[in-house]
């Protein structure tokens, strides 16, 4: 059945679906599971790891919202073309690093392309669809997971083979990929309709995104869940190497979890269209808390998919909601802040996830680190329930 030229999805939708394919494949390939591998092959111990994974998302607190606040003012398609040039820069950097600390300061400036990019892209789409933005966000995310699926796959690979100097075959892939991503953006056109708003700053988006109780309430759903995948995507591949599974392999489980991400997304935010965007957070935060209990009693391959999957699946749950949540809740001229302050808060989990997790394995071992873990998404999971008022 053909798609009617009523419903035929814009081409800059479509361009925009196409960069984040390449942009997410080159940023994830450089981290997961790459970047704790290559962080352990430059002597970095647990509490160390989780402070080099968290640098790029600690950018994004603070970039997030105001690269989001600056394209409600100078318009989408400026942040886009500049989170391209990280994206196709900064992989190329990592071949001449040879310490901890330039490791450091690199996943910083990487990290300047992921905060920029998805605050703007899901404000763009804001712009496009003025309805059934959780079924076309979640398309869009689908997008992006397409990279996030290929990643550890091919990252996993490219490692093994151990082609020219340890990891350099890999971040040269990124690299190449991150250029497609930047001549992407290059063909993304304005937005017509409104795109710029005259007359605000970003201090007072700032301010009216802070007042909005339910924003920051949805985003703490938002931030639990990445505390949860900066946890997991950090040191999984450290437990699947203590259980003995082999690396490729461990690649071949995260993307089978992003598999699952992104069949289930779009049609968890579809029906959030229909139904109501609280209960599938709530049920994401569950299923995602429920699932890593069990994640340090896994002592095999089938095992730890079976969690990971579901670990997945509460994912999709909790983010096909929240985004297309925030840009209904946000004031039409401050979609672009409050999508900045929702992948603002998101990075504070993101970023405390690995830290957390590497204190308490490194202190005590992996079941208390993953009890954290449970923990956290159920407390605010009961904080949604009894504040969010939808």
């Amino acid at each position: 059945m053909q798609m009617s030229a009523k419903r035929r999805l814009p081409r800059d939708f479509l361009l925009l679906c196409f960069m984040g394919t390449f942009a997410i494949f080159s940023s994830t390939m450089s981290k997961s599971p790459t970047l704790s591998w290559f962080s352990e092959f430059l002597g970095a111990n647990d509490f160390e790891i989780g402070l080099i994974a968290a640098a790029s998302t600690i950018t994004g607190i603070v970039v997030n919202v105001t690269a989001g606040s600056l394209s409600d003012i100078y318009g989408r398609r400026k942040l886009l073309i500049a989170s391209g040039l990280i994206f196709a820069s900064a992989p190329f950097l990592y071949l001449f690093v040879t310490e901890i600390w330039q490791l450091v300061l690199l996943r910083i400036y990487h990290g300047f392309a992921t905060a920029i990019f998805m605050p703007v892209s899901l404000a763009f789409i804001a712009d496009i669809f003025a309805s059934r933005r959780g079924e076309y966000m979640g398309i869009f995310t689908s997008s992006t997971m397409v990279g996030r699926l290929l990643a550890p796959v091919a990252a996993g690979f490219l490692v093994s083979i151990q082609f020219l100097a340890p990891f350099q075959l890999a971040y040269l892939v990124c690299g190449f990929v991150g250029l497609i991503a930047m001549l992407s953006s290059l063909r993304i056109k304005p937005v017509s309709r409104g795109e710029a708003s005259e007359g605000i700053s970003v201090t007072e988006g700032l301010k009216t995104i802070i007042r909005n109780a339910n924003i920051i309430v949805v985003s703490s759903a938002e931030a639990a869940t990445y505390f949860s995948i900066g946890a997991v995507e950090t040191f999984m591949p450290i437990y699947s190497d203590i259980i003995g599974i082999e690396k490729w392999i461990t690649g071949l489980i995260m993307s089978l979890q992003i598999l699952t991400i992104a069949f289930s997304r779009p049609v968890a935010g579809l029906l959030s269209d229909r139904y109501g965007r609280k209960p599938f957070i709530m049920a994401g935060l569950a299923v995602s808390a429920i699932s890593l209990l069990f994640l340090p009693f896994t002592t095999n391959f089938y095992s730890l998919l079976l969690v990971m999957i579901a670990h997945g699946f509460g994912i999709s749950l909790t983010t096909s909601s929240t985004s297309p949540l925030i840009s209904e809740i946000s004031l039409k001229t401050r979609v672009g802040s409050g999508m900045g302050a929702l992948e603002t808060i998101k990075d504070i989990g993101h970023a405390t996830g690995p830290i957390a997790a590497g204190f308490f394995i490194g202190t005590f071992g992996y079941f208390p680190a993953f009890l954290v873990v449970t923990l956290v998404l159920t407390f605010v999971l009961v904080i949604l329930y009894g504040r969010l008022r939808m």
